[in-house]
């Protein structure tokens, strides 16, 4: 495995802007210094000899894992074949390496993307709002991390942001009864929203959705 200047530099952006949000996501970029023993049972067998296969769904030589799905452990790749260094995953354990997904078109553009939620992330927890971050606000973050990504995909973003929108659910779901507790108790809108520290039409928002499920 050889990597040039170029991908060594992005890869080392890539890896440190990621190690930011870790708690947040699904996926782990390798350092630079694990990338050779990382391709064992790829690339390579645990002796150092080539598993590239010149077949159908076999390993390509261009392929360099860069780190790994942590829900199901499917590999992150980079394409080295192609000028703009494009991200994928593919799916172990199935024989072959035809069945994959695409997360970014190049390197750049999944390094912007980390940027995006790291941004995101650091905004809203220095609001002053509550709930800081919303399902609908993460949605938000997506449609425009992808509207910019010619591979970008919704439910691959879910996916790597899974921590995130899971934990948000559920103190959605919380803040949600807690809401119709208060309310069932009497007390006012303006008070409840006082309390809480959310906006009147956020507690309306959560009354309705109370009302809806």
């Amino acid at each position: 495995m050889i990597l040039i200047g170029e991908i060594k530099e992005k890869l080392g952006i890539l890896k440190k802007e990621t190690e930011k949000i870790e708690e947040f996501t699904n996926f782990r970029i390798f350092n630079l210094y694990k990338l050779k023993e990382e391709q064992i049972g790829y690339s390579i067998d645990s002796n150092g000899n080539s598993l590239v296969l010149n077949e159908d769904g076999s390993w390509k030589h261009e392929w360099i894992v860069i780190g790994y799905e942590v829900l199901c452990g499917d590999p992150i790749i980079i394409d080295t074949k192609e000028v703009t260094f494009p991200i994928f995953t593919l799916m172990h354990g199935m024989g072959e390496w035809n069945a994959g997904k695409y997360l970014s078109e190049s390197i750049d553009k999944f390094i912007n993307e980390i940027n995006k939620v790291n941004k995101f992330i650091c905004e809203r927890t220095m609001a002053d709002i509550t709930p800081r971050v919303t399902c609908k606000s993460l949605d938000n973050l997506i449609d425009e991390i992808i509207e910019e990504d010619e591979y970008g995909d919704v439910d691959n973003w879910k996916s790597m942001l899974y921590p995130m929108y899971n934990s948000t659910m559920e103190y959605e779901d919380a803040l949600t009864k807690k809401v119709k507790i208060m309310y069932g108790n009497n007390m006012k809108i303006k008070d409840i929203s006082v309390a809480l520290n959310m906006s009147v039409k956020d507690i309306y928002g959560y009354l309705k959705r109370n009302i809806e499920e």
